[in-house]
């Protein structure tokens, strides 16, 4: 008799054989060491588990039973942490301090950017009475979260407690809105009259726009068409199609159009983007100016500097300061004086007329179309590692502050349709929502730290990418940390390598940025819908 299997085995210990093959098994197990060896092991094994089976149910240890996590020696965290402090250097050596020298060049010498622009600027006009509303929501809350302590020993409150808590925000918010302007919403139109003097702030909404008369503070305008003729003592800030200002103005224009033309005297500081830009020969700006441009023209004096980003752009007058424009191509008139340094970043030689005069010779820079020499570049390839290492620093800050929410984002992102729907309707919706609660001057803080969660989110889409492209090429693994982190980590230099292909690069980052956040738009939805049925039995 050859050796018998493991089957075989088993149906003999269990005295499931017939009579003459369980012969054959116990007469061949005793000459043979092998087989009979298995059917030891295997008796040992039968004893084992119904010794299991039969015996009562224990607590087994957490630390028998705790996945243990992969990946967390101290060699990863060490490598995350220079890996952020190298993403950190080069956001701040790349982006924030180029950008800060050269808005602090145009005119913006505050230390705090934000400071000026949000708490300086006309924006905050009024806001000395929302120190009052604030001190009274405070106080409000803490009444509603009493209300909700003692809640089992009322009835019937929660109508009472809804109405009064949106007579007191009303309330609340009308105050410091009757301190901030004049409003004034035309019917489609709205016109100042030249013999007319508006004392404070003046905002209108509007089809168009006209003011002839006089303005003591700012004035904001909200309009397709609006031309100011007549003296604005404060800023013009301005959203429209079309924008023309000839009156004085004794403070900055900031503006956000297709068209602006400028003819008048403008004390300070100039900012502006626009699709087409003309600035009268005659227009004096007393400051700076900073324009992103497709076409424009620069004719009248500057006291300050000038920096321009845009696509064509003629300079025909003098400059005070320093000039910086990088656009396509840059024309440069024969009435043209530049006190200061002159730097061009094109594509091509700057156009210089023979008559223009320079205090220092122009600095250009010709920008390549050719992505070869870019990848020539070592320290190209150097800042892609730091900026995936950044990515990584990201994510890993964000798996360990929201790992529920970091999970479900990213497996929300299976439902592709709705994730990129979403995508697309909260990358381009959320930021106008924005500006129009920033508009309604009491909601400025809310405007803004919108943005600032609209940025976060932006910045986060490649996080919540990565960690599922890794999890389709791995699988989904054991859970933990270390398995989250590695997968995160493949999925990121997959994008950033993804990032740098030329010409569909940026086009699939951008698919990338809608399609998480579209995984986030709809995480936050589920967990508020499994979250409404637990609220409705508590108020029950």
């Amino acid at each position: 008799m050859t050796h018998f299997d493991e089957m075989t085995a088993l149906l003999y210990l269990e005295n499931q054989l017939r009579p003459d093959m369980a012969d054959g098994v116990r007469a061949h197990a005793s000459e043979c060491g092998e087989c009979r060896d298995l059917l030891e092991a295997l008796n040992r094994e039968s004893i084992w588990l119904r010794e299991s089976l039969e015996m009562d149910d224990e607590m087994v240890p957490a630390r028998l039973i705790q996945v243990p996590e992969k990946g967390s020696a101290p060699w990863g965290w060490i490598a995350a942490m220079a890996l952020g402090i190298g993403g950190a250097y080069t956001v701040w050596n790349g982006f924030i301090e180029p950008w800060r020298a050269q808005a602090a060049e145009a005119g913006f010498t505050q230390g705090n950017l934000l400071t000026m622009l949000f708490f300086s600027g006309a924006f905050w006009k009024g806001w000395e009475a929302m120190r009052s509303m604030i001190e009274f929501t405070a106080l409000a809350t803490v009444g509603i979260l009493v209300l909700w302590l003692v809640r089992k020993h009322l009835t019937n409150v929660a109508p009472a407690v809804v109405a009064m808590a949106g007579l007191t925000l009303a309330a609340a918010f009308a105050a410091p809105a009757a301190h901030a302007g004049r409003v004034e919403h035309g019917s489609p139109n709205y016109t100042l009259a030249a013999d007319q003097t508006v004392k404070t702030d003046l905002i209108v909404f509007a089809d168009t726009t006209r003011i002839e008369g006089n303005v003591d503070g700012d004035l904001i305008v909200w309009s397709q068409n609006a031309t100011v003729t007549g003296h604005v003592k404060g800023d013009i800030i301005a959203f429209a199609q079309d924008l023309r200002v000839e009156g004085p103005v004794g403070g900055n224009v900031r503006v956000f159009a297709q068209r602006l033309e400028l003819s008048s005297t403008i004390e300070r500081n100039v900012s502006a983007w626009v699709g087409n830009l003309n600035v009268d020969p005659s227009t004096k700006i007393g400051g700076s100016v900073i324009l992103g441009t497709g076409d424009g023209v620069l004719e009248g004096s500057v006291g300050g500097d000038v920096q321009v980003y845009g696509a064509e752009f003629d300079l025909n007058g003098p400059v005070g300061g320093n000039m910086y424009v990088r656009a396509k191509d840059l024309k440069i008139g024969q009435h043209a004086a530049i006190a200061g340094t002159a730097t061009f970043h094109g594509r091509h030689d700057a156009d210089v007329n023979s008559g223009a005069k320079f205090a220092q010779p122009l600095q250009t820079t010709i920008i390549s179309e050719d992505y070869g020499d870019r990848y020539s570049s070592v320290r190209y390839y150097w800042h892609q590692v730091l900026r995936w290492g950044a990515a990584f620093v990201f994510g890993l800050v964000f798996l360990l502050l929201a790992p529920t929410f970091f999970f479900d984002a990213s497996s929300a992102l299976n439902r592709y349709a709705p994730s990129v729907g979403f995508g697309v309707l909260f990358l381009f919706a959320v930021p106008i929502a924005a500006v129009l609660i920033c508009f309604t001057v009491v909601g400025l803080g809310v405007g803004i730290s919108t943005i600032m969660v609209w940025l976060i989110a932006m910045y986060g889409a490649q996080v919540i990418v990565g960690r599922w492209v890794g999890e389709k090429i791995l699988g989904a693994g054991e859970p933990g940390m270390g398995a989250a982190l590695g997968r995160m980590a493949l999925g990121l230099l997959i994008l950033r390598v993804i990032s740098m292909l030329p010409y569909v690069g940026g086009w699939a980052m951008f698919l990338v940025v809608v399609w998480g956040i579209g995984g986030m738009v709809l995480a936050v939805n589920r967990r508020l819908h499994q979250s409404s049925p637990a609220a409705l039995s508590v108020a029950a």
